[in-house]
């Protein structure tokens, strides 16, 4: 039996017991659903998708973008190479029979009487007429590489019932010619005579800024608007490979109107020793010297040729004359 100062052992271990529960206090941690976090990312998810979405489309678009503009580039540059590239045809003959079809069946264009055609006669023309006796159903061959340039067959088409082939660099000038009321055998060819007996493939820049008229409005006009056209590619073809695809190699009238100083050549790619021509007009600008416009007298001259005539437009009009001493 324990004493009277000593507590009963059951009470205190309790006490201690007790006491020593009292003085540790524990703290339980927040418990967060899975589901709630799994809730967040979908939601954040769900805002930086379309965000990334459109990053991911924008960075491809703007790849394919400068893919495509280097090749444009590219494309752009073999382009421009060609259109300023001339093209040379040496093994073609001025007398190949494939190249006379190609012209006849492809270049050679009917007009089409969707305009009436007023012509009135040109100074060159009465000089023309005058030198050939009023002569009626002549063939002609007229070459115009001139922008505004007066037509001067069309008088001589229209009231002495002459023919032939009417040749224009321009574009504008040949649609409007092709819609003229000419004889119904007369040709109109969008090209350029060449300088040499081969066939070439040029570029052809347009002038610009040319205030003219339609045919019918004005003296012979045949451009009909100052709009620009983008730079074209045109075949130059000896005259001689025209004048055998039009199945003539007698012609009553040349006529060369063109502001190019180096057209005098397209007389040097005749054959004239089967090639017969009466009168014959070419355009002789002030920036020939003196010594190019005697050159080019002689030289007709030693083909029995006469300088007749020099009109007020700047034309040189020669005739041939089987009479005339070499």
């Amino acid at each position: 039996m324990a004493g009277p100062g000593v507590a009963p052992a059951g009470a205190g271990g309790g006490g201690g017991a007790g006491g020593g529960g009292g003085g540790q206090q524990t703290t339980a941690s927040p418990n967060i659903p899975a589901n709630g976090l799994l809730g967040y990312k979908r939601t954040w998810w769900r805002r930086v998708a379309p965000c990334l979405a459109f990053l991911a489309a924008f960075s491809t678009a703007m790849a394919l973008l400068l893919v495509w503009s280097e090749a444009a580039a590219l494309r752009r540059q073999a382009f421009d190479a060609n259109m300023t590239r001339d093209y040379v045809l040496y093994s073609v003959s001025m007398d190949n029979p494939q190249l006379i079809a190609y012209i006849r069946e492809v270049h050679f264009k009917p007009t089409t009487h969707q305009e009436f055609s007023n012509a009135t006669q040109t100074t060159e023309e009465k000089y023309v007429a005058s030198l050939t006796q009023n002569k009626r159903e002549g063939v002609y061959v007229e070459y115009i590489s001139r922008i505004g340039a007066s037509s001067s067959s069309a008088w001589l088409d229209s009231n002495l019932n002459w023919r032939g082939v009417l040749i224009l660099t321009d574009p504008r000038s040949f649609f409007e010619a092709q819609k003229s009321s000419r004889n119904s055998k007369t040709r109109v060819l969008h090209s350029c005579l060449s300088t040499d007996k081969v066939i070439k493939e040029i570029t052809y820049h347009q002038e610009s800024e040319v205030q003219v008229t339609k045919l019918g409005e004005g003296p012979n006009s045949l451009v009909s608007s100052d709009d620009g056209l983008p730079t074209t590619r045109l075949k130059c073809f000896p005259l001689y490979s025209v004048l055998l695809a039009y199945n003539v190699t007698t012609l009553d009238y040349l006529s060369l109107d063109s502001q190019d100083i180096q057209d005098g050549q397209v007389l040097d790619t005749i054959p004239w020793e089967i090639v017969r021509i009466s009168v014959l007009s070419i355009r002789w600008s002030t920036h020939h010297s003196t010594v190019e416009t005697k050159n080019l007298i002689d030289k007709l001259t030693s083909r029995r040729y006469k300088l007749v005539e020099t009109t007020d437009t700047g034309k040189r009009i020669f005739l041939y004359s089987t009479l005339l001493k070499i």
